[in-house]
This record gives structure tokens, sequence and C-alpha cells, in this order.
């Protein structure tokens, strides 16, 4: 190969090209966007996971709202008060009369 002369100035500097050196660091380049992309994939995929988890929660959540929504609703109606004492605080209507089979 010949060499490449480049003036510079008054000093003449001349390279040899260096097909190894360039084939050494070509490839260096190259496993290093390969290493560089094969993390981004791996990130990509937890954040993808993140995000099905995290929409996935935010589901629950709604319906969890939607529902606390009714009930908030239905709170004043003496239907849901009757309910209330009856189902969480064990009270009976004054009129009804209980059957105990144990007595």
């Amino acid at each position: 190969m010949a060499a490449n002369t480049h003036p510079f100035g008054k000093i003449h500097l001349s390279a040899q090209p260096s097909p190894r050196k360039l084939k050494i660091l070509f490839a260096a380049l190259v496993l290093t966007c390969a290493a560089a992309i094969a993390a981004l994939v791996i990130v990509r995929g937890q954040i993808q996971a993140q995000t099905q988890q995290a929409l996935h929660q935010a589901g629950i959540l709604e319906q969890e709202n939607l529902d606390l929504a009714e009930k908030k609703g239905n709170l004043g109606s003496k239907s849901a008060v009757q309910q209330i004492a009856r189902e969480e605080l064990g009270l009976v209507d004054p009129d009804t009369i209980i059957l105990d089979p144990n007595r």
C-alpha cells in the first residue's frame, strides 16, 4: 500500500492505514452496540411488565371506586341503614320475631 502524505504547514505527516487496528476497533464498536441494544431490550421488557401490572392495579382500584361511590350513594336510604344494622351490627327490627330452635 502506498503511504498517504498530507501537507500540514511545513511538517509533512504520512500515515499507513492499519487494517488490523481498524478491524479491532470496528469489532469493539459492533460488540458495544450489540450489548447496548440487548440492555435496551431487557429494560423495555421490564417497563412493559411494570406498565401491565400498573394498568391491572388501576383497573382494580377503578372498580373499587365505583363500588364505594355506589355504596356512598345508597347510605342515606332507609333500606341501606337497615341492611348495615342487620349485617354489620347484628341488630333487628323491633317488630321482627326471632325463632331460635335451640331454646
